[in-house]
């Protein structure tokens, strides 16, 4: 089986159950199956779980959590928990092609860029994986998926995940010049895949991009279809943070601040420097959110903006939260409350996730507009 990582190479992973179990306290969907349930159920345990649209979750705060540890884990060993609890903070999803996918969750605290011990496929198989990856059952969504749904253009899954590979692997660790070249490789691509496109031609069209990348940004700056009213941006960060699970409702919830004030003065916020990490962090979680959705398929050209959509959220908290700095913690911080927001509520994923490809068209529009120095 291939497997294939959201997150490429730079990830680094530690486990810290002394001061972190944010896991077992207050995340929201931790999935179970019915065979596992009555497995812990023939150990003593009742009452830890409930059933939601979407099939069961272990109840929050987790039943089984004992200080600080996992009473599972403590009393029947680590095989006795969960699996959603013995891959997290890592998941895995498998494409029709049989290409597993991880992805991981910012909303750990072990989960870094500069501490632990580097998360290759090697330890994802020892530590995570093991055997378990070979009893996932693929979602059919049929042989082929589309580049725009709207042309009708379509491509197979090998030539999918080459494309996504290649593209995230050209990204450069500036945030804002990635998410131009996105748009500007995304634009160059479309207009030179032909056909029902195959891993050969994904492969000849990415060679021809290298080494294009300030023209790459440029073209992307200059589209005329991006040419959308800067205002319309304030009104969907009001949609999306007047929601009751808001930024600051998930930052105190993962204890992250006593209070966050989010602000729409665009102005204020965007003058605020950003320090090199915390940008390298920001940029590596755009590339990330790009391969994300090879999980959750559908069309390429939406699922670009999609990425670009929570790039913004994203990078929009990291700033309100800084005084005058947006310094690496910030960065880290608004991950999390990102990540918690939309992998863990469900409630808010229905509302926030048909905005975040309008969301990232604005944000590149904004990028383009020479605002956002």
């Amino acid at each position: 089986m291939r497997v294939l990582t959201t997150f490429g190479d730079g990830l680094r992973y530690a486990c810290t159950p002394g001061d972190c179990f944010i896991c077992c306290r207050v995340l929201e969907d931790i999935p179970v199956d019915l065979e596992e349930i009555r497995r812990v159920e023939a150990l003593g345990y009742r009452d830890f779980y409930e059933v939601r649209s979407g099939g069961y979750f272990l109840r929050q705060p987790c039943a089984f959590l004992d200080g600080r540890r996992c009473r599972l884990h403590a009393e029947h060993g680590f095989s006795a928990k969960f699996m959603s609890c013995r891959r997290y903070p890592f998941s895995l999803s498998l494409l029709d092609n049989g290409t597993a996918v991880v992805d991981v969750k910012w909303t750990c605290r072990g989960v870094s860029l500069r501490h632990g011990e580097r998360v290759t496929l090697e330890l994802l198989e020892r530590e995570f994986l093991g055997d378990e990856q070979h009893s996932l059952v693929p979602i059919p969504r049929g042989e082929r998926v589309y580049l725009h749904y709207r042309s009708g253009q379509r491509c197979t899954w090998d030539a999918l995940v080459e494309l996504h590979t290649g593209i995230a692997g050209m990204l450069p660790g500036r945030l804002h010049a990635s998410a131009l070249m996105l748009v500007g490789m995304l634009r160059r691509l479309g207009s030179s895949l032909r056909g029902e496109v195959g891993v050969e031609q994904v492969r000849r069209e990415l060679e021809a991009l290298e080494g294009a990348s300030e023209e790459l940004m440029a073209e992307a700056a200059s589209a005329a279809e991006l040419q959308i009213d800067l205002l319309g941006i304030y009104d969907i960060f009001g949609e999306l943070f007047g929601h009751r699970l808001s930024p600051s409702y998930a930052a105190r919830r993962l204890g992250i601040a006593e209070e966050v004030e989010f602000t729409e003065n665009f102005s204020e916020v965007y003058s605020k420097a950003v320090e090199p990490e915390a940008e390298r962090l920001l940029s590596f979680h755009l590339r990330q959110s790009f391969m994300e959705t090879l999980a959750r398929p559908w069309d390429v050209v939406q699922s670009c903006f999609w990425t670009l959509g929570v790039a913004c959220f994203t990078e929009y908290i990291a700033r309100v939260l800084a005084d005058s700095r947006v310094k690496e913690r910030h960065a880290r911080d608004a991950l999390a409350i990102a990540d918690y927001l939309n992998k863990h509520f469900s409630s808010f994923r229905s509302h926030a996730f048909p905005k975040y490809p309008e969301l990232g068209m604005h944000y590149v529009h904004f990028l383009a507009s020479g605002l956002s120095t």
